[in-house]
């Protein structure tokens, strides 16, 4: 096959994966999704492979993510590039580890390594666990039923080796070894058909409002008082239809609840008469993203603060502290707010702190395309993994209520007004995904690490007695480690003196030019470097926009000369190190791939303490500054830009 037509299959790859997701919602093509990315890559080289699996991750999270849009081009394609990398990664390590294994190895190592990247994406402050290849198969009970013990990563495990087992068909190998996977993906499939739990009992009614304003029309003061009118006739049709507790969706209440002027005797009278309990939400204060159990008295009985903001979206929200369900005189009610619904642990962290009922509450207006179905995916997967109902409530859609078994009982239409009443049960108790948590994906990752660890020991057998993997090791980790340390005994101390005199040390054994310090190259590293920082800062300022979020000029401590000759100091340590005695020795060891891509982990390192806009801002610049450092083959003409791009980063960071 020539180049051409596998970089065409792999792309065609990245446009299965997609199509499995909504808007098409085909989530049969799930099953086969990875099996153009497996063929086109079977005979590539592990560097090969990996720039066919960032082909197909492009394509793929392009369309997924179309929806980002609304935040402007830059957020849209870098989100995307950086989901990208996952699939990349995914194909690099399978050319890797089963090259002249065993088909075993070749059929097994599909699972174990999309599974496990899966994992690392969906944990840590930079964890988005959007589009997981287990949530195709929302729609399908039978499949899903897994969920319960290894939460949605056993789906994407169960998925991904459909893939396997159909591309190693594809390729001609023979059946014996693939034996065991058909086996185990027919036990799975037809025992979730056989084990589908029957319809519960009903103890409860309940109630979720889709009130379908304009996000753009939802803070404005001149429509609040229409707003609320809303609100309250779908309160009141809600508890004539019999709910006792009535859910809004996300920040639905255009004021504030406590506090003079506050609106919770308003709302409190709604509840009363509708004879209900009433989940309402807000923007307390414009910094407190608040959902509050209203009982029918009238009165407040239990509040809940969103815990996970959303990286640059949610500045200048307060989190909450921790995630405790509500307490009402029904139900203990978990709830999740909006973006908190797509990750697992929070949904776990509320069943065990007591949550009988989950209720996520969304405002999925602001969503340009199928992101809004896309979203409502995860709310299923929360069910099965928890055991508990799922009652969502969404400004514009999708409103819904689903069972424990991921059954979706009734939904409203998006961008309609109504009420969705249904039954639910009270569960209390849990299945094991909900008492042991990521038992399955942690598994799978540590059978990653010891099958990788033959090829590895090979690996560094043979280049531990070169001379450029010792300065790579060297060069990379003393400087590292020394910031550490520095960073977290004193954030604002004299890491940049030492790191400084440790470039300096390091720097002396070799010719200038040969680390990057010269003039030569300098002038095309300073222009591309102001250009990535300021096309990353008009980015941000248009996606602040789109959420309304106000950008100011704050003075930095000190006064701006102080705070640009900081910037100035820190970026000369920095590009010295990442892009200069770092970088010079790992692309000699490994080639200028690796040193971008060891110098970029480095940087986001040292952003110790820091929340996820920071390591995300060290991302994807410390990508670009090691791209022009690769191109022009200067480290200095870099150091503006970074202290730059350090000073405008402050200055977003400040809306906090």
């Amino acid at each position: 096959m020539s180049r051409q037509g596998r970089v065409a299959l792999a792309a065609l790859g990245g446009v299965l994966l997609a199509a499995a997701f909504p808007p098409l919602d085909l989530g049969v093509l799930g099953w086969v999704a990875l099996v153009p990315l497996l063929v086109a890559a079977r005979r590539e080289s592990p560097a090969g492979a990996f720039r066919l699996g960032l082909v197909t991750g492009g394509v793929a999270y392009v369309i997924i993510l179309a929806w980002m849009r609304v935040f402007g081009l830059p957020a849209w394609l870098l989100l995307a590039a950086y989901l990208a990398v996952f699939p990349g990664v995914f194909a690099g390590l399978w050319r890797w580890i089963s090259d002249g294994r065993s088909p075993h190895v070749a059929v097994w190592s599909v699972p174990l390594l999309w599974t496990s990247l899966e994992y690392v994406r969906s944990i840590g402050v930079m964890g988005f666990p959007w589009a997981l290849l287990g949530l195709t198969q929302y729609r399908v009970p039978e499949v899903i039923q897994v969920a319960a013990v290894t939460g949605v990563f056993g789906v994407s495990f169960v998925v991904a080796l459909g893939s396997a087992v159909i591309g190693e068909g594809v390729a001609g190998r023979r059946w014996p070894h693939l034996l065991l996977p058909v086996v185990l993906l027919a036990v799975v499939t037809l025992g979730g058909w056989v084990f589908l739990p029957p319809p519960l009992r009903s103890d409860l009614t309940v109630a979720a409002l889709q009130p379908n304003i304009p996000s753009r029309l939802k803070f404005d003061p001149l429509y609040t008082a229409q707003h609320m009118d809303t609100l309250r006739r779908l309160t009141l049709e809600a508890g004539r239809q019999g709910a006792s507790v009535i859910v809004m969706p996300e920040t639905a209440v255009p004021a504030n609840l406590f506090g003079r002027g506050g609106a919770l005797r308003e709302v409190g009278g709604w509840a009363t008469r509708a004879r209900a309990t009433v989940i309402a939400t807000g923007m307390e204060n414009g910094v407190s993203n608040i959902a509050v159990a209203i009982a029918p008295s009238g009165d407040a009985v239990s509040r809940y603060d969103k815990v996970r903001l959303v990286a640059f979206g949610e500045f200048g929200v307060r989190p909450g502290l921790r995630h405790d369900p509500l307490w009402t005189p029904q139900a203990r009610v978990g709830v999740a707010v909006c973006f908190e619904s797509i990750f697992p642990d929070v949904s776990r962290a509320l069943v065990r702190g007591g949550a009988e009922i989950l209720a996520v509450v969304t405002n999925d207006g602001w969503f340009d395309g199928a992101g809004g179905g896309q979203h409502a995916a995860h709310a299923v997967l929360r069910a099965v993994e928890t055991g508990r109902w799922v009652v969502r409530a969404a400004n514009t859609g999708l409103t819904m209520i689903v069972d424990p078994a991921g059954r979706i009982r009734d939904r409203i239409p998006p961008n309609t007004e109504g009420v969705l009443t249904g039954t639910v049960s009270l569960v209390r108790a849990d299945p094991p995904y909900a008492r042991f948590g990521d038992v399955f994906a942690v598994l799978v990752l540590l059978t990653v690490a010891a099958v990788a660890v033959p090829p590895l020991r090979a690996t560094v057998a043979r280049d531990a007695r070169t001379p450029a993997f010792l300065q790579s090791l060297a060069a990379l980790g003393l400087p590292l480690a020394a910031v550490w340390v520095l960073i977290g005994l004193r954030p604002g101390g004299l890491w940049p003196v030492v790191l400084l005199a440790l470039v300096a040390v390091f720097s002396a054994q070799r010719p200038m030019r040969e680390w990057g310090f010269t003039l030569r190259g300098s002038l095309p590293g300073l222009l591309a470097g102001l250009a990535v920082v300021g096309a990353l800062g008009g980015g941000l300022v248009l996606a602040f926009r789109a959420y309304a979020i106000p950008v100011g000029l704050p003075l930095p401590p000190g006064g701006w000369a102080a705070g640009v000759l900081r910037a100035l100091v820190a970026a000369l340590a920095l590009e010295g190190w990442l892009r200069g005695i770092a970088f010079a020795p790992i692309a000699e060891w490994k080639g200028r791939g690796a040193a971008i891509a060891a110098a970029t982990a480095a940087g986001m390192l040292v952003q110790r303490g820091l929340g996820a806009e920071a390591l995300a801002w060290a991302m994807v610049t410390g990508a670009a500054f090691g791209a022009i450092r690769a191109r022009t083959g200067s480290a200095l003409g870099l150091v503006v830009p970074h202290a730059a791009g350090s000073l405008l980063f402050s200055i977003l960071a400040a809306v906090r």
